[in-house]
């Protein structure tokens, strides 16, 4: 770097040095933009009422810069208005929201030049009090030769047996969802689940769909320290230093991708190992996760990539 340009930044405003950093982060699956990929995730964005300008920056550079479509959790219908006009100035992009949820509600952002979408229908029975959120079930067409139904999932938050046990059943009537659909001579092969589960793949609160005909992908990448996921300094990563949480506060993977099984489901599109979640500074531009985690949210997002020929 010149001295005259250390000398321009170094009087920068701090939101503007994080946006330079953003915009200048390198990804390791830069293939992602070619024209028979797509770019496919979940992200909490922890309380997202998009009034916080330097967040609403940096969940749309994030979005736009990894993503293709994505599930979101905790978006209130004004932040998802306020992040559609962000990421429209760079390209076009659509939202379709979930109904239930309050100002914590789901939803589904995808490119509208690459993708079409609309809704199916909303999985209410798993909504079991009516104060959660209903699973967003949405159809999309990728070209002329990819086409899957996505569900965008956030299960009961918090912790103590109360909550534990509404998170077990609701992954029981979430499985009957799952049978419903699979059974249905209508129903596209090609099913994909994300979103904030809120338990690791092995909790007793996601043995409604353990034994599904489907994959969880983030299976590959979480710790089994089951008993508690965090490490005594530090939340746990992979020898490399990737991360293998996706909360910070628990250190546990609880944001899944779980794809239907081949021959038939959406696990024959998927490119093997391209499950990632992605790290504040290797993939983010970020100077550190403590940064991220105080701007952003407590989730890290998570992103698989799949084939649409």
């Amino acid at each position: 770097m010149s001295r005259s340009l250390f000398k321009r930044l170094k009087y920068l405003p701090v939101f503007w040095l994080f946006v330079i950093a953003i915009a200048g982060c390198s990804n390791p699956f830069t293939t992602a933009n070619a024209p028979d990929q797509i770019r496919l995730g979940t992200f909490n964005l922890e309380n997202f009422d998009g009034l916080n300008t330097e967040k609403l920056e940096a969940v749309s550079q994030i979005i736009e810069r990894n993503f293709d479509v994505i599930g979101l959790q905790e978006v209130s219908p004004i932040a998802a208005d306020k992040l559609k006009e962000k990421l429209n100035k760079s390209k076009p992009w659509e939202f379709i929201l979930g109904e239930t949820g309050g100002k914590q509600r789901i939803a589904m952002f995808y490119r509208k030049d690459a993708i079409s979408a609309q809704k199916v229908t909303e999985w209410r029975q798993v909504n079991i009090t009516g104060t959660l959120r209903s699973p967003l079930v949405t159809y999309l067409k990728v070209g002329s030769n990819f086409d899957f139904t996505l569900v965008v999932v956030h299960q009961k938050g918090g912790g103590g047996k109360d909550a534990d046990r509404l998170r077990q059943n609701q992954s029981d009537i979430l499985r009957k969802e799952v049978d419903n659909y699979q059974k249905n001579t209508q129903s596209d092969p090609d099913l994909i689940l994300v979103g904030d589960f809120n338990s690791p793949t092995w909790a007793d609160q996601n043995r409604g769909l353990r034994d599904a005909p489907l994959t969880f992908l983030t299976k590959a990448i979480e710790t089994d320290a089951k008993e508690n996921c965090l490490k005594k300094r530090g939340q746990p990563k992979t020898t490399d230093g990737r991360p293998r949480y996706s909360n910070r506060g628990i250190g546990c993977v609880i944001d899944h991708i779980a794809i239907s099984k081949a021959p038939k489901g959406a696990e024959e599109e998927y490119i093997p190992q391209s499950i990632q979640i992605l790290d504040p500074q290797k993939d983010l531009g970020f100077d550190s996760d403590r940064t991220y985690f105080s701007k952003v949210s407590d989730h890290l997002p998570v992103r698989a990539i799949f084939r649409t020929k």
